[in-house]
């Protein structure tokens, strides 16, 4: 008997029917979204302004051009009733499963040597910037059940975005991220530039951050404001740098707040310079995105891609696919990644990784 709509997501990847269930960063309600048969949509993100759905656009988006979007041939809030949805579901035949690619997972002292090799190419003035990222896998001691792991998730990253999504074929992902990158309020948008991360503790209100970590954040927020210029806007407000959390992690936050008539109805192209940003990829932002490929030896598929409803229930906002895992029945692979500068240490930036992915790992190991 299905009595939520957290519940129901389960039943959906059993249908083979793309979905995707959130909750927007610090409300209480998950909103539910999924298409009544198993199509795949991709559109291409500089005609985004026609379409509305959930979108969904992996790290490759930014070779490609190309998003998925789910339709919302169903949309439902927490506060819905499901009976009639739970019945039209139980009609359908059991045709589908968690699709879940294998990816490879370096080991500490090869992320240490690869991780090395680029502060070296940064030291010498090649790029400014490199975000370096890793695979953990992990076995989960029982059968996955999505509507506990949505449920720690919103209790653990509360300012976050909570996120599942599965398209048949592809994959099943889940995340929390703390990072925006495009969000339309009022008559406004709004994006951020986040870089940083450290360990909360008792003494949060007191965090002092290192100068790689103040470079780091700076050379985010000049790739925006060079964006801004490039696109012909140059009307925009700049709040912060302030401290922001997710889970037990703090990082340092800019947030940019720019007139919506200043796009010209180009939402499109604006997501699509932005993305990826050199919070998840570099800068120069082309010659990172090779480096990179040069480096990892995993696909990061949609890991650092962008995702988020769009012209639904009047909103529009995107979040940069950051603290997620692919899931398995009964296992998970985890992202995470973190930015290496000329001066960062490859032990503190292995780290970083175990930092991050504290928080999602305590939940897996608790489900």
């Amino acid at each position: 008997m299905i009595n939520s709509i957290l519940e129901i997501p389960q039943m959906l990847i059993k249908k083979g029917l793309p979905f995707a269930i959130y909750c927007l960063p610090s409300k209480k309600k998950f909103n539910l979204i999924f298409q009544k048969d198993v199509s795949l949509h991709e559109i291409d993100i500089l005609d985004i302004e026609q379409t509305n759905g959930f979108v969904i656009a992996n790290f490759e988006s930014a070779k490609t051009g190309l998003v998925n979007i789910i339709k919302p041939d169903y949309v439902l809030s927490e506060d819905e009733n499901i009976t009639e949805i739970v019945g039209f579901l139980d009609t359908l035949p059991d045709i589908g499963n968690f699709y879940f690619e294998n990816n490879y997972c370096i080991s500490k002292a090869d992320y240490l040597d690869r991780a090395d090799y680029l502060i070296n190419q940064l030291k010498d003035g090649y790029l400014k910037k490199v975000v370096f990222s890793r695979v953990i896998h992990k076995k989960l001691k029982e059968e996955l059940k999505l509507n506990q792991l949505l449920s720690m998730l919103k209790e653990k990253y509360n300012n976050a975005f909570i996120n599942l999504f599965h398209l048949p074929g592809i994959g099943t992902w889940c995340g929390a991220t703390p990072e925006t990158l495009f969000k339309k309020v009022d008559n406004y948008v709004i994006t951020d530039a986040m870089a940083g991360t450290q360990l909360l503790d008792e003494d949060s209100e007191n965090i002092t951050w290192t100068n790689k970590e103040k470079e780091e954040q700076h050379l985010v927020s000049l790739f925006i404001e060079s964006n801004l210029s490039e696109l012909g806007i140059h009307d925009f407000d700049k709040v912060g740098p302030i401290n922001v959390s997710a889970g037990h992690i703090a990082h340092i936050q800019t947030q940019f707040k720019i007139p919506f008539s200043s796009l010209n109805e180009k939402e499109g192209k604006f997501i699509a310079s932005l993305h990826p940003t050199p919070a998840v990829c570099g800068l120069p932002k082309a010659e990172a995105y090779l480096m990179i490929h040069k480096a990892e030896q995993h696909q990061r598929r949609y890991y650092t891609g962008f995702l988020g409803p769009w012209k639904l229930a009047n909103q529009s906002q995107l979040f940069v696919n950051l603290r997620c895992a692919e899931l398995d029945t009964n296992k998970i692979n985890i992202y995470v990644g973190g930015g290496l500068t000329a001066s960062s240490s490859n032990k503190d930036e292995y780290k970083e990784t175990v930092y991050k992915s504290k928080t999602l790992l305590s939940i897996v190991e608790n489900l």
